[in-house]
């Protein structure tokens, strides 16, 4: 049996990203914008995987994150990949992300050794809030991000690695835990 799979680190609701995603809601239909409640920070993104697997994969995501302490990230500054004239994920982005960086290089190298794609680009720690769909027009976006651009939204200590589940649906997707390890230093 498998499942749709990703490592993360979890990002509490914080209400400065809360009022972001309502004016990013009022947009119109053409994004679809994250629930505040499930926003996360993906360091590999694994997709189908074998459930015989998930063994490896904690063994694989506890070794990544030897030596490495909690850390304190703050939130700052609205983004969009890849850039402003095509728009395809909004996101906020991190200041003190670099051990962030490290762990998901390390989860790539571990991780190719079973099978899943290394990353073809750099890691870049972010939170998306939003992805564009069918017929969403920069311009509209283009005010409230540019406004938002160096906008402090929060800080969280970032202290445990996920493997998660997504089950997607038209009301959108489900995560669960399926195994977690903790930042120890």
């Amino acid at each position: 049996m498998s499942y749709r799979a990703f490592i993360s680190m979890d990002v509490e609701e914080l209400p400065k990203v809360v009022e972001f995603s309502e004016g990013l809601r009022r947009l119109g239909s053409s994004l679809k914008v994250v629930d505040p409640s499930i926003i996360h920070m993906t360091l590999k993104f694994l997709g189908e995987t074998d459930e015989a697997l998930t063994p490896r994969i904690k063994e694989a995501m506890e070794r990544s994150i030897v030596g490495i302490p909690p850390m304190l990230l703050k939130f700052k500054g609205v983004g969009v990949f890849p850039n402003m004239s095509r728009i395809r994920v909004v996101w906020i982005g991190t200041e003190g992300g670099e051990n962030m960086s490290l762990i998901a290089r390390r989860l790539d190298d571990e991780l190719s050794g079973y099978g899943f794609r290394k990353e073809g680009r750099p890691f870049v720690p972010h939170m998306t809030l939003a992805r564009t769909r069918e017929g969403f027009s920069a311009a509209g976006a283009a005010t409230l991000i540019e406004a938002s651009k160096g906008e402090e939204v929060g800080e969280q200590v970032m202290d445990t690695l996920r493997l998660k589940s997504s089950v997607l649906s038209p009301r959108g997707p489900t995560y669960s835990t399926v195994e977690e390890v903790k930042l120890k230093g």
